[in-house]
């Protein structure tokens, strides 16, 4: 993982909202696991993401979050996070 993302990665974590995603491993994991959680798995990796994230090309990422995002199955997962985070 390119250094500017590994930072990035730690900085979120360290934050506030990082700590109580990390709280939430088991429903994260769930979710994960869900139908829609494969199906954006699959999305993203039929995309190309791990491999972007990698290379650091963060064009590339923006476009693969925005292809899953655009999805029935991206838009529940976000949903599902969203209330899972209290923002919805």
């Amino acid at each position: 993982m390119s250094t500017d993302f590994k930072k990035a990665a730690e900085d979120f974590m360290s934050s506030g909202d990082g700590r109580k995603l990390a709280g939430k491993k088991d429903e994260i994991e769930r979710l994960a696991s869900s139908k829609d959680g494969e199906t954006v798995r699959s999305i993203l990796q039929k995309g190309g993401f791990g491999d972007a994230v990698k290379s650091g090309d963060t064009e590339a990422i923006k476009n693969a979050i925005n292809n899953v995002v655009n999805t029935d199955a991206g838009a529940r997962l976000l949903q599902q996070l969203q209330k899972m985070m209290g923002n919805k």
